[in-house]
């Protein structure tokens, strides 16, 4: 059955808890943004002219890898020229996707232009301090927000759900994005890849190849539109793509708090080949959850006041 997505307006962080964190639902909220300056700045020309001189490079063949590595292929750009191509982009020659980027590192006088941050997002354990170096390294990452800025008939490169259990909460700035998403119960369908369970083999989902992948004709997608001021919330597990309608600047946040953190352990143990360190790692997870949770349970107070 297919999933319809709702929009919200004036939704408090007990109901978002409560309705949608808990309950790992998506939503759209349509005026959470409302404040933001970078919706009344940030456009592409905005970009050119204050960072044109910025150099960076694409790799503008990962739409046809699964499983990619960020270093093949890559193409040198400066902002100005890279914004050209944005204007220019066309559904039949798309420009390249100035994607997940980390927007403080390279953007970091933005930053005021996206507060106040939405309370959604607490608590995020993911920016926190672990006892393990390499569990803290890959969490804090995950914590930065990423910037996103593409042109008319750019995608995301796979269809995917983000790593390590976290949910998403993407936010557009700049123009449309068509989103589609899957829920977890239809990853028989999805085709997980073997070297990397979160992202799908089907690179895609527009003209699947069936005789590969017969079973995908069993999945039903949800789409609809993010447009400028909108917050999409994707939960963890849940698998999504996307397609820019127009030129589009986006950007978005992972979280971990108790609400996931049964799916960052289950992720983080299953990607252990050892099973000795995979069980050290789902105690250690577990452990560190549990402290979490007792820590935070005025949050998790706030998601059920609406219920009583």
């Amino acid at each position: 059955m297919k999933f319809e997505i709702e929009r919200r307006a004036n939704l408090s962080y007990e109901e978002f808890a409560r309705d949608y964190l808990y309950a790992s639902k998506p939503v759209v909220v349509t005026d959470i943004l409302s404040r933001w300056k970078a919706l009344l700045r940030w456009t592409p020309e905005f970009f050119k002219r204050e960072f044109g001189d910025m150099k960076f490079t694409i790799d503008e063949d990962l739409r046809r890898k699964v499983g990619y590595k960020e270093n093949n292929g890559k193409v040198e750009y400066t902002m100005a020229r890279f914004i050209d191509r944005v204007l220019e982009s066309t559904d039949e020659n798309p420009a390249p996707y100035f994607r997940n980027r980390v927007l403080y590192e390279l953007f970091p006088s933005l930053k005021q232009d996206i507060e106040p941050l939405p309370e959604y997002f607490l608590p995020n354990w993911l920016p926190e301090t672990y006892l393990v170096n390499y569990v803290g390294q890959v969490l804090n990452r995950g914590a930065a927000i990423e910037i996103y800025i593409g042109g008319k008939g750019g995608a995301f490169p796979v269809l995917h759900y983000d790593g390590a259990g976290t949910h998403a909460f993407l936010m557009q700035i700049y123009g449309r994005k068509q989103f589609i998403i899957y829920p977890p119960d239809q990853e028989p369908f999805l085709y997980p890849s073997p070297e990397k369970e979160n992202f799908s083999m089907i690179n895609s989902i527009d003209k699947p190849d069936l005789e590969r992948f017969p079973l995908f004709a069993k999945a039903v997608p949800t789409t609809f539109v993010l447009e400028p001021g909108e917050l999409l919330f994707v939960p963890s597990h849940w698998w999504h793509t996307t397609k820019m309608l127009t030129a589009s600047i986006s950007i978005s946040i992972n979280t971990v708090n108790q609400s996931n953190w049964h799916e960052l352990v289950e992720f983080v143990s299953k990607r252990r080949r050892n099973p000795i360190v995979s069980m050290a790692s789902r105690v250690y997870l577990a452990g560190a959850g549990a402290w979490r949770s007792w820590r935070d349970r005025a949050w998790r107070k706030r998601a059920k006041v609406l219920a009583k």
